[in-house]
């Protein structure tokens, strides 16, 4: 009995062939990939963060364009009007600091922020400098994106 047990299971083996195609091996590599362990400093990650903001705010002309770049680029846009009730509190913080910058004559145009532990938020500032030197803030862009997938566009090893 044990003899054609052996002799089916070793013909049904054989016959499966366990062949795939190219494109299968291919998906299946790229998953193997995707959840490999990678280490990132915090400092790769705020750079790459920096790097991907910078490059979806270049895309942006209008906040018409902003929902067809966000689903391209992976990440959420929200433009936030100075003054406007709209706005997260951590959005509104940002706000509040990019005013105090324009006070205080420390203005900077952009940041990165952690939030929470899966998320960065990349945030700019629109300013609007009149003839008589006098600035005004008309508002930001506010631009979320996922660690994880910012992790896997920094394609390290």
């Amino acid at each position: 009995m044990n003899l054609k047990f052996l002799i089916i299971l070793v013909v049904v083996l054989t016959s499966c062939g366990g062949s795939l195609t190219d494109e299968q091996r291919k998906k299946m590599r790229e998953g193997i990939e995707q959840q490999a362990v990678v280490k990132v400093t915090d400092a790769e990650l705020t750079e790459a963060a920096f790097a991907k903001g910078r490059a979806v705010l270049e895309g942006l002309t209008s906040s018409d364009k902003a929902d067809s770049l966000a689903t391209a680029a992976g990440v959420k846009i929200h433009w936030l009007q100075a003054g406007a009730s709209n706005s997260l509190e951590v959005e509104q913080q940002l706000m509040d600091a990019y005013i105090n910058s324009v006070i205080t004559g420390t203005a900077m145009r952009d940041n990165i922020q952690k939030i929470g532990t899966d998320s960065m938020l990349y945030t700019s500032v629109v300013v609007l400098t009149r003839p008589d030197s006098s600035v005004e803030i008309k508002g930001t862009w506010n631009i979320w994106m996922s660690k994880k997938q910012l992790i896997l566009s920094m394609g390290k090893k």
